[in-house]
């Protein structure tokens, strides 16, 4: 969606140019039904459309696809007329926005008529690029990435709540059964509930990214952030899970230490190569 908005950016002018022409060649100002179902039958990428006056009330039903919907007629819509500017021969053509009804990128035209009248189209971003074959239409692919992520991120914060209740439950039995096997259970625990936490924030990551909160502005160095905060959750993790390895090993056999030293030293060198990231992403943004 990100590379989407940056083509419909890159190639606005002939964008622009492609809707005017299109519209253009549909000079009617009284629209009946006939005349709407032949707009819908040229134009593909059209979603909505009506008609306002020149006192700003739309006088039309909001004409889609496959409906109607009479309840606008009448409504006000000179907040929509008093902030746009027509150009010499009467038209305008707004910026992407987001519709507030489908949650899809959307791209309004408005065409003023002799009389007064004004015309609105709404086309939908996706479409209109598909039609230009600037963008080959990849609305099956992104839903199905949608709820891929949505599957597999659902799943890791199940095996996040999985760990976090075996960690709980190792720190309720090493308070209960006190003995010898209390520290193998604080142990056990600890690891469980560290793994819970950074499983999740991974979770987390990925579903607001690519599930609840897809962003439709290319942000540069997003990709940054997200390996950042994930290596982020690995180092904690880690650390912890280090600091725990050293604790068994001074109790265990302290000949073991090496192997705690190869752990910690593993964290410095994640810690190095985090910050390296760091320094590489501010630079190029």
């Amino acid at each position: 969606m990100k590379q989407m908005m940056q083509i419909y950016r890159d190639n606005r002018e002939a964008v622009e140019g492609f809707l005017l022409t299109t519209i253009s060649d549909n000079p009617h100002q009284d629209l009946d039904e006939g005349q709407v179902r032949n707009f819908f039958k040229r134009l593909p990428c059209l979603s909505d459309m009506y008609l306002i006056d020149e006192n700003g009330e739309q006088i039309t039903p909001t004409w889609r696809r496959k409906s109607h919907d009479m309840s606008m007629k009448g409504t006000d819509r000179g907040y929509f007329i008093n902030r746009i500017q027509f150009n010499e021969n009467g038209n305008y053509v707004s910026s992407p926005y987001i519709c507030a009804n489908s949650g899809q990128p959307k791209v309004s035209i408005a065409r003023k008529y002799p009389d007064g009248k004004i015309a609105v189209f709404d086309l939908d971003v996706v479409a209109v690029l598909t039609k230009m074959h600037l963008i080959d239409s990849n609305r099956l692919i992104s839903k199905l990435s949608v709820w891929v992520y949505a599957l597999l991120g659902g799943g890791l914060v199940l095996l996040a709540l999985f760990l976090g209740i075996y960690g709980l439950i190792g720190f309720v039995k090493a308070v209960l059964y006190y003995g010898d096997e209390t520290l193998h259970y604080v142990f056990k625990s600890i690891i469980g509930i560290t793994l819970a936490i950074a499983i999740y924030d991974l979770a987390k990551t990925i579903l607001e990214q690519e599930v609840f909160y897809r962003s439709l502005t290319l942000e540069e160095g997003s990709e940054y952030k997200t390996l950042t905060k994930f290596l982020t959750s690995i180092i904690i993790a880690l650390s912890i899970e280090s600091l725990m390895v050293v604790f068994k090993v001074a109790i265990d056999d302290i000949r073991n230490m090496n192997y705690a030293f190869y752990l910690i030293s593993g964290v410095g060198i994640l810690i190095v190569s985090m910050a390296v990231l760091n320094y590489v992403s501010r630079k190029k943004q």
